[in-house]
């Protein structure tokens, strides 16, 4: 095959799934951080900006916040004996109760990034 045929067919298939004629499916982030707050707490927003900027600074990473308001934080927090916020889960293993540094938090998602 040569390089105008590779060309086009690399054209062809981005026009495609455009189009929605070819499924594109999404990459598996490597890490998922996951912040588990509550609406009355003032620190949380504080690790959940910690959680989205190191998740800015590297790729692959996903952050989801639950509130223990909602039936899907409550069951995460039943899941993992969750009694305070903010609590910082990273690949399903809690890592932080509280609001941890900013080094540590980074030095801890940097470790999981290099395991996967």
């Amino acid at each position: 095959m040569d390089e105008l045929e590779m060309i086009r067919r690399k054209k062809m298939l981005e026009l495609m799934k455009k189009m929605g004629m070819v499924e594109v499916k999404p990459k598996k982030p490597r890490v998922v951080i996951e912040v588990i707050t509550s609406p009355t707490c003032p620190y949380c927003p504080i690790a959940v900006q910690m959680a989205q900027e190191i998740a800015r600074k590297y790729q692959g990473i996903v952050v989801k916040e639950l509130s223990v308001a909602t039936p899907e934080g409550r069951k995460k927090a039943m899941e993992h004996n969750i009694l305070g916020t903010p609590t910082i889960l990273i690949n399903n293993r809690v890592e932080f109760i509280g609001v941890p540094s900013f080094v540590e938090f980074e030095r801890r998602v940097k470790e999981k990034l290099s395991s996967v």
